[in-house]
C-alpha cells in the first residue's frame, strides 16, 4: 500500500471547467452510476460533481501522489473565495457548500480516498481534508475520451481582484478602467496557456522547498495548469497594490527561475535596480539616478563584515519598512522573513540592532524617510504594477511570452535587448522620471554570444562552451514527455 504524504497537496480549484463535450459525457456517466438516487437538484449536483472530477483528473495527470485539499465545513464557503449563496464576480460557477455532499458521496461509493482534516492551534497549523482518486475512478480516467489540455477554467474567471483591509475579496462595479486591465491580463493568460513553461532537469513536475526558518517543506507544482495569472488590489482601492500573481515562477527563487525554459528555449531575467526606493523618490518628484550613481542599499552595518551581507539586510529591512505601520511589526516581520541559512556567519537582530540599522537607512535617504512605517509600500506596488502592465501589453502584441516576478521579467533568449529597452521606456512613461537601472541574471544573452564569436581569449571559450545551454536542454525523461505532450496538442 502506498504511503501518502497528506502535506503534498494543493487546494481544490473551484473554477476548474471544460466545455468539451466528452467531459460532460464522462460526468453524466459517473452521475448515473453513483448519484442517480440522490434527491438533490440534478443540475446543481452535476455542476459541482464536474468541478471536483475535473480537478481530480488534473491532479492525477500532474502526479498520482498529489492530494487535493478541500474544506468540509459549510462556513468555509462564505470566506470571500467561494460563497454559500448569492452571485459574485469571484464565483462564476456559483459553488455552494453542497459541494461537501458531493465529496462525501464520492468517498462513500469508493471513487476517492479521503483523509479528514483538523483545526489548528497556537502551536500547530490546521489542515483541510484531503482527497485523491481511487483505483475505480482512475480506471475511468484512463478510458475517458478527453485529455489534459481539454480542461481549463470557466471563461469569465475573474482576473481583477479587489480586497478590503481584512484581505477579503469585495465586489465592485465594472468600469472602462477595470475592463481594460482585465483585457491585458486575459490576453496574457491566453498566451501563457499555449506556452510550454517548464524546468528541464525536473523529471517529476514538483519542487520540494524547505521553509527558511521553520524547516517545513512546501511543494511547488510546475505544471500546465499553474500558469493562470490575476491582479490583486488592496484596501478597497485601485491605487494600492495591483501586482500580477498566480504563476508558479513567483514561488521559486532566482536560481531556480534561471533554469526555466519557454517553449524549450533558454531564458534571461532582468530586474530593476533598487526599484521601490527609486519609486519612493519619484513619488516625491525626485529622479534618483539623475542625482547619484550610489546603490540605495549600500549602507555599512556595524558588526557585519561582508558588504553583500549588509546590503541584503538593508534591502530587506527597507522594503519591509515601506509596508509596515510601526517599528514593532517591522522588526518582527524582518526576523521572520530573513533567511539566516544563506549566510556562513551567524547573525542576530534584536530590536536595538534593527532600530540602529533603520536609523541609518533614514539618514541615507532623508527625503523619503517619512514614507518609512507609513504603509506606503502598497502605493509603490501600484506604480510597479503599472510598469509591468505596460511591458506585458507590448510583448503580448507580438505573441512573445513573458513571465513577471513583480519588478523583474523573464523572456526567451534573444528578447533581452527588447525587454531592457522596454523596461526603461515603461519606467519613464509611468513615473515621468528619465533614468533607471536594470540588472541581468547570470544566463547567457544573445549579445554575449555575438560578442564571443568575434573575440579571442577566455571569454570566447567560456561563452561558446556554454552555448549548449541555449540551443538544447540537458533534460530529463519527464520533461521531454511533458514537452512532447504539449507540442502534440498545440500543433494539431
Amino acid at each position: 500500500m502506498v504511503t501518502r504524504d497528506y502535506n503534498y497537496s494543493r487546494p481544490l480549484d473551484v473554477h476548474r471547467w471544460s466545455c468539451y463535450t466528452e467531459t460532460n459525457t464522462f460526468v453524466n456517466s459517473i452521475y448515473e452510476q453513483y448519484f442517480l438516487t440522490d434527491n438533490a437538484n440534478k443540475t446543481i449536483r452535476k455542476k459541482l460533481l464536474k468541478v471536483v472530477l475535473l480537478d481530480l483528473y488534473v491532479a492525477w495527470i500532474d502526479d498520482p501522489n498529489l492530494c487535493i485539499g478541500v474544506h468540509m465545513s459549510p462556513n468555509a464557503y462564505s470566506d470571500g473565495t467561494v460563497f454559500s449563496k448569492g452571485k459574485s464576480r469571484y464565483n462564476e460557477l456559483h459553488i455552494k457548500d453542497t459541494i461537501i455532499q458531493v465529496i462525501h458521496r464520492l468517498k462513500d461509493v469508493g471513487l476517492i480516498g479521503f483523509k479528514e482534516g483538523y483545526e489548528g492551534s497556537l502551536e500547530y497549523g490546521g489542515r483541510t481534508s484531503r482527497i485523491w482518486a481511487y483505483e475505480r475512478l482512475i480506471e475511468a480516467f484512463e478510458t475517458a475520451q478527453f485529455g489534459y489540455f481539454d480542461i481549463n477554467y470557466i471563461k469569465n474567471k475573474e482576473v481583477i481582484i479587489l480586497r478590503d483591509s481584512n484581505k477579503k475579496n469585495v465586489e465592485y462595479e465594472t468600469t472602462k478602467h477595470t475592463e481594460e486591465m482585465a483585457k491585458v491580463v486575459r490576453a496574457n493568460n491566453d498566451l501563457l496557456e499555449k506556452t510550454f513553461i517548464d524546468i528541464p532537469d525536473m523529471n517529476k513536475p514538483m519542487l520540494e522547498i524547505k521553509d527558511k526558518n521553520s524547516g517545513k517543506t512546501r511543494y511547488v507544482n510546475i505544471t500546465h495548469h499553474g500558469k493562470f495569472t490575476h491582479r490583486v488590489f488592496n484596501n478597497s482601492s485601485w491605487d494600492q497594490g495591483g501586482r500580477f500573481y498566480g504563476g508558479f515562477w513567483q514561488q521559486i527563487d532566482q536560481i531556480l527561475r534561471g533554469a526555466i525554459r519557454l517553449n524549450d528555449s533558454s531564458t534571461v531575467e532582468i530586474d530593476f535596480s533598487g526599484l521601490h526606493v527609486i519609486l519612493a523618490y519619484a513619488k516625491e518628484g525626485i529622479d534618483y539616478w539623475a542625482t547619484t550613481d550610489e546603490d540605495p542599499y549600500n549602507i555599512p552595518i556595524e558588526g557585519i563584515e561582508y558588504p553583500d551581507h549588509a546590503r541584503d539586510v538593508v534591502k530587506q529591512l527597507t522594503l519591509l519598512a515601506f509596508n509596515a505601520s510601526d517599528e514593532s511589526s517591522l522588526f518582527k516581520a524582518f526576523r521572520s522573513e530573513f533567511d539566516y541559512k544563506n549566510y556562513s556567519v551567524r547573525y542576530s537582530f534584536p530590536d536595538e540592532k534593527l532600530s540602529e540599522i533603520l536609523q541609518s537607512i533614514k539618514d541615507k535617504h532623508p527625503k523619503i524617510k517619512h514614507l518609512i512605517n507609513s504603509g506606503a509600500g502598497l502605493e509603490l506596488m501600484n506604480i510597479d504594477s503599472k510598469i509591468a502592465e505596460y511591458i506585458i501589453k507590448d510583448f503580448v502584441k507580438t505573441d512573445t511570452p513573458i513571465l513577471t516576478v513583480h519588478d523583474s521579467f523573464i523572456v526567451p533568449f534573444g528578447e533581452e535587448d527588447r525587454l531592457e529597452k522596454l523596461m526603461k521606456e515603461a519606467f519613464v512613461y509611468v513615473t515621468n522620471k528619465n533614468k533607471t537601472k536594470v540588472k541581468f541574471n547570470k544566463n547567457l544573452t544573445l549579445g554575449q554570444v555575438n560578442q564571443a564569436k568575434y573575440s579571442t581569449g577566455p571569454d570566447r571559450d567560456y561563452y561558446l562552451d556554454n552555448m549548449h545551454f541555449v540551443n538544447e536542454s540537458v533534460s530529463t525523461e519527464g520533461y521531454r514527455k511533458r514537452l512532447e505532450r504539449h507540442r502534440r496538442h498545440y500543433t494539431k
